[in-house]
């Protein structure tokens, strides 16, 4: 869980996490499949192709680690410049879920692409993630129609 305490106008928060997040590499591939095996799949039963997204161009993969395992990932796609950034993947292990790894991860991955001039991240969910949309809301994504999320990043 995270906390938020208020200093002067701006917001500081804090995770109940010692995860270290670095960009993912070929190296990760292996783990980044496994996590992705025990994590619900998408409603058409795809799971990201790790060895070509970690590398793809405008793909950004942050992994999360607790003691050098991998509890967590996020995969963001946008391409240098332009204005909407897209989350096509975010999943902790259930066994450290609950400690703010997805909101290290879901912040880390907006300031990249912020950084990147990015202006608003969306992301397309199926009926059947409900949790995700509802953590996504929670975090300052607003619902919009065909079952959209989008966070203004400005």
């Amino acid at each position: 869980m995270m906390r938020q305490q208020l200093l002067g106008r701006s917001p500081m928060v804090h995770f109940e996490t010692f995860a270290r997040l670095h960009q993912a590499t070929q190296m990760d591939v292996a783990a980044l499949r496994a996590l992705s095996m025990i994590l619900p799949a998408a409603a058409d039963g795809e799971r990201p192709v790790w060895p070509l997204l970690v590398d793809a161009r405008g793909a950004h993969v942050l992994v999360a680690t607790e003691c050098q395992l991998p509890v967590g990932a996020i995969a963001v796609w946008h391409h240098k410049d332009t204005a909407e950034a897209r989350l096509s993947w975010l999943g902790v292990a259930p066994a450290v879920s609950r400690r703010g790894i997805g909101s290290l991860l879901l912040e880390a991955a907006i300031a990249t692409v912020a950084a990147h001039r990015a202006k608003v991240l969306t992301v397309r969910l199926s009926g059947d993630a409900a949790q995700l949309a509802r953590f996504l809301q929670e975090a300052g994504f607003v619902r919009e129609k065909g079952g959209t999320l989008r966070r203004a990043l400005t």
